[in-house]
């Protein structure tokens, strides 16, 4: 049986906590590995973090494979990028900026609207790689797909 159209988008409500989930801890790892060097910004104005992006379209992918919800997948790779941009707003900017200085360059509405549509965009192509090649195991396997 076919998916609806609402399954594919939100999933039930453990797929809508597990994606919450994930997205949460996506976002304390990109924050933690780019405050412990393990990523690393190589670049000197940096919009979409390397980093950052690959570990949300991982997710992604997962999420499409395992046939879970888009929304999670657009989540995942929003919780990246928004851990990168934490860290920059808390640790990578200069001592002279104030608290609120800080919350305002991490809640900058331009910045959020570019991660939300590269979050789109990235993940919407991830999932469906993910769940395209999640279909191709099921026929090499012999089970009968869902869609």
């Amino acid at each position: 049986m076919a998916p609806s159209t609402r399954d594919l988008l939100l999933g039930n409500r453990f797929q809508r906590n597990l994606g919450l989930l994930t997205a949460a801890a996506l976002f304390v790892g990109s924050f933690v590995a780019y405050a412990t060097g393990m990523f690393a910004v190589s670049g000197g104005i940096v919009v979409i973090p390397g980093e950052a992006t690959l570990v949300g379209a991982v997710a992604a992918v997962l999420i499409g494979y395992d046939r879970g919800a888009l929304l999670s997948a657009w989540l995942c790779l929003f919780g990246a990028y928004f851990g990168f941009s934490a860290e920059w707003a808390f640790l990578g900017l200069s001592p002279s900026h104030s608290l609120a200085g800080r919350l305002a360059f991490l809640f900058d509405p331009a910045g959020l609207a570019v991660y939300a549509v590269v979050s789109v965009l990235l993940g919407s192509a991830a999932f469906c790689a993910g769940y395209l090649f999640g279909l191709g195991v099921d026929r090499v396997r012999g089970a009968r797909p869902d869609v």
